[in-house]
């Protein structure tokens, strides 16, 4: 039975619709297709990655004075967050002392999260700060792939110096690595303080650190240095990256930083920016042990009880002293720390000190030839303290220490004249009053 024509119509509309429907689907999965290949084509390894540089702030410990940093690679792809972190040591190991006091503490790179990392330094209450670095994929991905051939346990350990190879260091490194040396090109500036202004800052409020410092600490932190040193600090570090520029692909140039982000704000006071000045401080410190030590020995030329004080607190001072000159000859003879060698310190605190308490001991028992003995002793370390502030003159002789000549120098000096004096008043008494002495 025949179709109408009407219908025939009908069903060719169908057909035609029908067809234009699926070439335009076709069409757009091309379209959808070769945008998708595109994109994979312009897609480069390290475009999926985030950089940034972590500042933590000091803490409590002695150890956290100085701040830390890490290096924080978040994937924005698979949501994976890593914090590498060149500041990993054992709290409780048993060489950390020994270690410590040789120069050769083991520290390593280790790996862990965003949210323990920031749980970490929240509970310590220390600030972190989040500088996210503007870096071209290569150099992103060149990065990421630095640190993770760093952090295998055959290549992680390092031996840390505390001026010369620390956190900050290595962070800074690798950050110079993958910027084709642009950090260091813009640090060669004069830097804003010494090596020993640094540490003074960020201890002046801990003394014992602060004084501990002062006196350990060689000449070799007091010459100049640029602004790379600096970044052996933390935030110096952090300061430094905002005055580097990279060239971008168009020729233009771009700030290395590309944001800035406080993530903790720690409830603490920041270091000051410089280290407070306590030279009048340790002078009058030094000239007032130094009136004891003399008055005591005054009183000691009389009477014996005094005499049994000056000797006791005598002993104790010059025993502290000797201590830590034989200490400093032995950190620069015998141990890994640059920067305490040839320290000037030792003519302040003179090693033969530590027979003076023997001495001493005598001179409380009224002994006339113990007396003799301890003032030639305090006398030539009177005299070699003296040397050390007379050789300032000379330009080799440049380290910074004059708070501790201040402080040392007046003490010398009133030990052998109390000194001086009992002896003196020991000579005086008949020679049955003098215990062990000879006729």
């Amino acid at each position: 039975m025949a179709k109408p024509a009407g219908w025939r119509r009908r069903v060719g509309d169908r057909t035609r619709s029908r067809a234009t429907v699926l070439a335009a689907v076709l069409f757009s999965c091309l379209l959808l297709g070769a945008g998708a290949g595109a994109r994979l084509a312009q897609a480069q390894p390290g475009d999926e990655l985030s950089v940034y540089l972590m500042t933590m702030g000091p803490g409590d410990h002695p150890f956290f004075k100085f701040g830390h940093n890490a290096i924080w690679i978040q994937d924005r792809v698979t949501k994976v967050s890593k914090v590498y972190n060149f500041g990993t040591f054992r709290f409780d190991s048993p060489r950390l002392i020994p270690d410590f006091i040789k120069g050769r503490l083991t520290y390593w790179l280790s790996v862990s999260s965003l949210d323990r990392t920031l749980s970490t330094y929240q509970h310590e209450n220390r600030s972190v700060e989040a500088q996210e670095l503007e870096l071209e994929p290569a150099e992103k991905f060149a990065l990421a792939e630095r640190l993770e051939v760093n952090a295998r346990p055959e290549k992680r350990n390092y031996k840390y110096d505390y001026f010369l190879d620390n956190c900050s260091t290595r962070v800074r490194d690798a950050i110079d690595v993958v910027t084709g040396g642009r950090l260091r090109a813009s640090a060669q500036g004069p830097g804003r303080l010494t090596l020993r202004e640094q540490a003074l800052r960020l201890t002046a409020d801990l003394p014992w650190e602060y004084l501990t410092l002062y006196l350990i600490l060689g000449p070799t932190t007091d010459e100049p240095v640029n602004r790379w040193a600096e970044m052996f600090i933390p935030q110096e570090l952090a300061r430094g990256l905002r005055a580097v520029s990279l060239p971008g692909p168009s020729g233009d140039t771009h700030p290395l930083v590309r944001s800035q982000e406080l993530i903790f704000r720690a409830q603490r006071e920041p270091p000051p920016d410089y280290p407070p000045d306590l030279r009048l401080v340790w002078l009058l410190a030094g000239a007032g042990v130094g009136c004891a030590l003399f008055s005591l020995g005054l009183a000691g030329a009389n009477w014996p009880f005094w005499r049994v004080v000056f000797s006791v607190v005598a002993a104790l001072w010059v025993f502290a002293l000797g201590f830590l000159g034989s200490f400093l000859v032995f950190v620069w003879g015998f141990t890994d720390h640059i920067v305490a060698a040839r320290n000037e310190n030792i003519m302040q605190c003179a090693p033969w000190a530590l027979l003076l308490p023997v001495a001493l001991f005598g001179v409380a028992r009224g002994q006339l030839i113990a007396a003799r003995r301890a003032f030639i002793l305090a006398v030539a370390a009177a005299a070699l303290a003296t040397l050390g502030f007379l050789l300032k003159v000379y330009p080799g002789f440049h380290q910074d220490n004059a708070p501790v000549i201040a402080l040392l120098l007046p003490t010398w000096y009133g030990l052998a004249l109390g000194l001086w004096s009992t002896w003196r008043g020991l000579r005086r008494l008949p020679v049955r009053g003098r215990a062990g002495s000879r006729s």
